[in-house]
């Protein structure tokens, strides 16, 4: 059974699962696992300062809760991954090795504040993953370091959009336009994608119009305990 809770260097991290929306219903994952650290200072700078071997302690964690939640659920799950933990050729191979032992269809999502390896070497990479069953995610594409070389250079199976594009759009034509445009280039490339940050009614159905059709956001749920996703699906057989 796996771990709900995960101590690391001094820490204690919990899961949470937020669920995606596609309509209609589409191959992307049911749902994002996220990490939260009891920290005060901003996660994304926990998370950098981790000794790899902690990374991967918590990658491995991740890959257990992911059979968990598949067994217990039905859903397909989707994990962070942070750059560093594919940096090398052996750190390629150790998280190949990890990856592997997901027991159902999952997408790791590679995360915008820390660079991809080299287009040759990321391609080989993100080709493995998908010789394994699984999908890639190029995460929050629009900020930090994921520019436009990202997408058309990487063989990332899912992009998502982050929430950054979405903001203020209802009042925002010229994001209307290039959200447009840019779902024409996805659609040209072949890549699926999901958009972040989705928090009212209104941007949904403008994103909706624009022929967007996967999302993530508080307009269809704030991040549920992995323990209350579990609760729940036990109730629901009982």
């Amino acid at each position: 059974m796996a771990q709900l809770d995960l101590v690391v260097e001094g820490v204690v991290l919990a899961p949470y699962f937020q669920t995606y929306v596609s309509v209609p219903p589409g191959p992307v994952p049911k749902g994002e696992l996220l990490t939260r650290p009891e920290v005060s200072r901003p996660t994304e700078e926990f998370f950098s300062g981790l000794a790899l071997d902690s990374q991967f302690a918590i990658l491995e964690w991740q890959v257990d809760l992911q059979r968990r939640i598949q067994a217990d659920t039905g859903s397909l799950v989707s994990i962070n991954v942070h750059n560093r933990v594919v940096e090398t050729d052996e750190n390629r191979a150790r998280f190949l090795a990890l990856a592997a032992t997901a027991s159902a269809p999952t997408t790791f999502e590679f995360t915008e504040t820390y660079p991809m390896p080299p287009v040759a070497a990321s391609n080989r990479l993100l080709r493995d993953i998908r010789d394994l069953g699984h999908a890639s995610a190029l995460d929050d594409f629009g900020t930090g370091l994921n520019g436009m070389s990202l997408l058309t250079d990487y063989d990332f199976d899912v992009i998502k959009l982050d929430q950054s594009l979405v903001f203020d759009l209802p009042s925002r034509v010229e994001k209307q336009k290039t959200l447009r445009l840019m779902l024409e280039m996805l659609q040209v490339l072949g890549k699926q994608h999901i958009v972040e940050g989705v928090e009212t009614e209104e941007v949904f159905d403008i994103l909706k119009d624009l022929g967007y059709s996967s999302f993530q956001g508080y307009y269809f749920g704030r991040p549920q305990p992995v323990e209350e996703l579990l609760s729940s699906s036990e109730g629901a057989r009982s």
